[in-house]
Parts: C-alpha cells; structure tokens; sequence
C-alpha cells in the first residue's frame, strides 16, 4: 500500500498503465487526525508532494521519523528547508548560468533510476513527438529536473544524482533505522515519467521500490517510538 501525500494538485506525467493508480491521493491534512494518521502510517511506501506543508509536516516529524525507522519507504519531493524527518539535510539553490550547470548525472546506482538514460532528465520541450538529445539540445529548456543541492547529508547517506560539473547531490538517499528515507530535490520526481523516452521507467520502479519496504510489527503503526525529537 502506497499513499502519496499532497497539499494541492499533484504533478503527474504521462504514465504506464500497470502502476497508474498504485499511490493513493491523501491530504497531507488528514495527518492532524489521529485515526487518520495511523492509517497513513500503516502503509509500506510514502510519496511526500512538494506541495505539501512543511510547517505541517514538522508537526509530525516524530511519527513520520518512526514510519521510516520501523521499515517504511519514503520519497520527499521538493525544497526542504527544515527537516521534517530526521536526516532531512536543507536544500540550496544553485548559483547557475547555462545548461551544463543544471545537467544531471548518475553517481550511485539506486533502483528508482534503473534503466533511466539521464539525458533524457536534461532538457524538456513542449515540442512533440520523439526527439533526440541533440535537437533537445538546440530547441529544449534546462533545469526543470533541479535547480538545487543538499548540504550536510546525513551519515551514511549516498549521493544518487548529482547536479552540474561538481555533481553536487541532487537526490540523496539514506536509511533510518530500518527503512530509508530518498529524496529529491525538485518537481515531484513522479511527473518526469514520458512514455516517450527512458524516463518511462521512474514510475514502475518507484512503485516497485516503494512496495518493497519491509516494515516492522515490533512497533504499532503511526508509533512515534524510538524517533528523535
């Protein structure tokens, strides 16, 4: 079971039918009922929109800190600046001045991102049809996929993508407990899904990877045991 919180209309784009509808909508809201929460947090995988309240989400930080640490998945999207699960590190923005210095590249392989060319992350056009990364190259618009980097990731943490010629960590991801927390620093990493190129693989493999979780009956859920404050 896979809730994907959101504050507002979520990004989606276009997306394979075989796990088109496996994330549930839920208002990050419904975090503030008790009973509510305990069924959010009963889940294997969440998706965190970047959309959401993160004023909201510090409110709930022990319990979403337990969901991870008793085996739960999470993918945080967006711009964190405070950290509303522990290890969260703050995002920057990027000091940019052409394509290069928002292209991003693999730096440790993670199965969200298998099989994805991450040209195919570089440049994005309203242009239809197929296009190469040449003709992306002359016609299409660098940075959607991020503008940013994250400083002081927490220990043991890997750097997934990396952003310009420093790769500076982009998404990150990192265990807690013993479940781990993936985080992207952008749009809702979700929407970069187009059945036309490579990226066509993000939603499949989140969900997949989002599913995998294996969480803990030593813990009741939305238990905020053994969180940090």
């Amino acid at each position: 079971m896979i809730f994907r919180l959101i504050g507002d209309t979520p990004m989606r784009g276009q997306r394979d039918p075989s796990w088109r509808g496996a994330p549930e909508d839920v208002d990050a809201y419904d975090l503030d009922d008790d009973a509510a929460r305990v069924r959010i947090l009963d889940a294997d995988g969440l998706i965190i929109g970047g959309g959401v309240d993160h004023l909201l989400l510090i409110k709930h930080r022990a319990a979403l800190s337990g969901f991870v640490r008793n085996g739960g998945r999470v993918l945080v999207n967006g711009q964190v600046v405070r950290p509303f699960i522990d290890g969260l590190a703050p995002w920057r923005k990027l000091e940019f001045r052409g394509p290069r210095d928002v292209q991003p590249h693999p730096v440790t392989p993670h199965p969200v991102w298998e099989g994805v060319d991450y040209r195919d992350l570089h440049y994005r056009t309203g242009v239809p049809g197929t296009l190469s990364y040449e003709r992306l190259q002359e016609i299409g618009v660098a940075g959607f996929y991020g503008r940013g980097y994250h400083l002081d990731l927490p220990d043991g943490a890997r750097t997934v993508t990396g952003i310009g010629q420093y790769r500076l960590p982009l998404d990150y991801s990192y265990r807690l407990g013993t479940g781990e927390v993936l985080v992207h620093g952008g749009n809702d990493l979700e929407s970069f899904g187009d059945d036309r190129y490579s990226t066509r693989q993000l939603g499949p493999n989140l969900v997949a990877w989002l599913d995998g979780a294996s969480k803990s009956d030593s813990t009741p859920p939305g238990s905020i045991e053994g969180a940090r404050a």
